[in-house]
């Protein structure tokens, strides 16, 4: 799936979390942050960092691969993924 907006993430968000059977609760309390702010920014109420959007997709286990024009697509060596 292309991602154009945040939207499209909290899409993917609310997708997978349904697709696992995860309520919003227990979503949330993998995550460490509040049902309502779940909720919230699933709908579209509140525009996180990008830090607690990584936390969300990681903890969903959904992984975002970035294309550079022009480049190869590869992994990103782990000493490089820090900066």
């Amino acid at each position: 799936m292309e991602i154009r907006n945040v939207d499209d993430i909290r899409k993917i968000v609310r997708l997978e979390r349904k697709r696992r059977g995860l309520t919003q609760a227990r979503a949330s309390g993998l995550t460490g942050f509040s049902q309502k702010w779940l909720s919230e920014f699933e709908r579209g109420h509140v525009n996180p960092p990008v830090e607690m959007v990584l936390k969300i997709l990681t903890t969903l286990g959904i992984r975002l691969n970035a294309e550079i024009p022009g480049q190869k697509a590869t992994s990103m060596p782990d000493d490089e993924a820090t900066l």
